[in-house]
């Protein structure tokens, strides 16, 4: 009896030692391949529901990507053309549809928010804003032409002179969406960094309107955004990007967020189209030193 007990202890301890080695090597194996798996591989540039890293109908961040495209193939568009009846050359005008196109994200990265641009990951914006700037320089002039001869002929049965046509209203409407969806995602990446409100409405602010303060500035030009020749252009951006910060702080989903702010932003601006709404400016003349005067000074000089 004695001796049955101890060969199946034995025989136990035998089964005991051999499960305890097939396990330590298993778990030695799984430890080995956890440790030199290869790790998921991370999309570049930013994708979630608020801004997904692809166009698609699917959600309103996919559809913000597809407007964003769309602003940014505008921008370069508008900055060539700006560039060449600058006297800037093709390679120049390229350069100046590349400026305009991701000008503002990269001083909102590199100054506002301190990290390295994000078309170093998002290398699409790149090639489009320098293949529309190519492309727009040479075929330009051509669609200048024609809009000249459509004028021409819509004045002519309209018996009064044509100043704007459908290629303006499609340009200024495409322009309103492309200054909206970049209010939009510049706040919201002043939010992703942590930023407080009224910064990250000036991160919204820069997004959209500092590629054109540089392009201006490459072409030798005077900065649009702060002079009133044309109407008004900082305020709407400055409105949508509110708007879109004020929805998020009151919880509205990414639908409402993105939806109120591009309808304040584009309504603004197409009222102040209309309306030709500028900002009040000095009456002022040269007094032929250099020295810029306001006309019929309120206040008196101090000095005779």
């Amino acid at each position: 009896m004695n001796c049955s007990f101890a060969l199946h202890r034995l025989a136990g301890s035998k089964h005991l030692r051999s499960f305890r080695r097939c396990n330590g090597a298993a778990y030695c194996r799984g430890a080995a391949s956890r440790r030199f798996s290869t790790p998921p591989v991370k999309k570049p540039g930013r994708d979630d529901a608020s801004l997904s890293r692809y166009p698609n109908i699917r959600s309103a961040g996919g559809i913000l990507r597809g407007l964003d495209y769309a602003g940014t193939l505008t921008f370069a568009l508008t900055g060539s053309v700006t560039a060449a009846q600058s006297g800037l050359d093709v390679f120049g005008c390229a350069m100046a549809g590349i400026i305009t196109g991701v000008g503002g994200g990269t001083i909102r990265d590199a100054i506002f928010l301190n990290k390295q641009p994000f078309w170093t990951e998002e290398t699409e914006y790149i090639w489009m804003a320098l293949l529309t700037g190519v492309l727009t320089f040479f075929a330009w002039p051509e669609v200048l032409e024609w809009q000249k001869e459509h004028k021409r002929k819509q004045s002519q049965q309209n018996m009064k002179k044509v100043e704007y046509d459908e290629l303006d209203c499609a340009l200024d409407t495409f322009d309103a969406i492309g200054l909206s969806t970049f209010a939009i995602i510049g706040a919201q990446n002043g939010v992703r960094a942590g930023m407080p409100m009224l910064v990250s409405a000036i991160c919204g602010m820069a997004t959209s309107t500092f590629g054109g303060l540089t392009r201006d500035v490459l072409c030798g030009r005077p900065i649009r955004i702060v002079r009133s020749n044309a109407e008004v252009y900082v305020a709407p951006a400055l409105l949508g990007a509110t708007t879109y910060l004020a929805a998020k702080q009151m919880g509205g989903n990414p639908g409402v967020r993105i939806g109120s702010a591009m309808v304040v932003c584009m309504g603004s601006r197409f009222i102040a189209i209309k309306n030709d709404v500028k900002l009040h400016t000095w009456d002022i003349e040269d007094d032929k030193l250099g020295v810029t005067i306001r006309k019929n000074p309120t206040v008196k000089p101090l000095l005779p």
